[in-house]
């Protein structure tokens, strides 16, 4: 009996041990194009222009089934992402907006890639268990094995300097975030995008909409609610005063909608 349980034993704790691995953070490789190296100063965006302007459209949606047909652009741009980062070539991003802009890039075009090579899918969290695409798929940054939930919580967190509009600006291949921009972020100008973004989303009734004494807001604002001040409200009227009545005493969180953002 007790060399039964023993074996029992071993029976677990093998299964255990599959498990954890397969589960395992960044434990499922995503793309791996070759890496391109960078050219002149800078870090060029280019090539991720040119990928969103051909596969976003107008009303931002994103067409992922002629990203699988013409792969080329995106690909270049997670090749250069692959050869160079902010931490693998310091000197080509001086300033923390040169960092910022990269990084916000990455993340989309990363989406963008796990999104086109998981497709036909409906809705981003279905891919794997427990939203396991941002934490189970690993790609290449400088070299360096990353997955989209240590860009964002890490390298993103860095740089983003209290700027709550970051968590509008990421993406993640769902129709509950703001259209996808259809063109790269830049050092010099990304601030300013930020701020646009911020007024577009504080003025949108997808995502703020007075009905009473209650601010319904999407669900976004709940999850990094520290982000914003911790006051959804005193947010919204910092950055479009217009959009409130009076003086809301609730706020209620609208559920997410985690729905595929476009066409796969």
């Amino acid at each position: 009996m007790r060399a039964l349980r023993q074996y029992a034993l071993v029976i677990v704790a093998t299964v255990l041990v599959v498990v954890l691995f397969w589960f395992r953070p960044g434990g499922v490789e995503g793309p791996r194009p070759a890496p391109v190296p960078a050219e002149g100063k800078g870090f060029d965006h280019a090539a991720l222009g040119a990928a969103l302007q051909a596969v976003v459209g107008e009303d931002g949606a994103v067409d992922y089934a002629a990203l699988r047909q013409s792969p080329a652009a995106l690909d270049r741009y997670l090749g250069q992402l692959r050869a160079t980062s902010p931490a693998s070539a310091p000197h080509r991003f001086p300033g923390t907006d040169d960092r910022l802009a990269y990084y916000l890039n990455a993340y989309n075009a990363f989406v963008l890639a796990a999104v086109r090579d998981h497709c036909p899918l409906d809705d981003v969290q279905s891919v794997y268990l427990g939203g396991g695409l941002f934490w189970r798929v690993s790609f290449l940054l400088g070299g360096v094995e990353t997955t989209l939930s240590d860009l964002e919580s890490e390298r993103i967190r860095e740089v983003m300097q209290n700027e709550p509009a970051v968590h509008f600006a990421l993406v993640k291949g769902a129709k509950g975030f703001p259209a996808l921009a259809r063109a790269p972020y830049r050092g010099e100008t990304v601030r300013a995008e930020l701020a646009a973004l911020a007024a577009r989303v504080a003025r949108d009734p997808r995502f703020v909409k007075q009905e009473g004494d209650t601010l319904k807001v999407s669900q976004l604002f709940e999850w990094y609610l520290a982000d914003f001040g911790g006051d959804v409200i005193a947010w919204v009227k910092s950055v479009a005063p217009e959009v409130i009545e009076g003086e809301p005493v609730k706020v209620e969180y609208v559920p997410f909608d985690w729905s595929l953002n476009g066409r796969c």
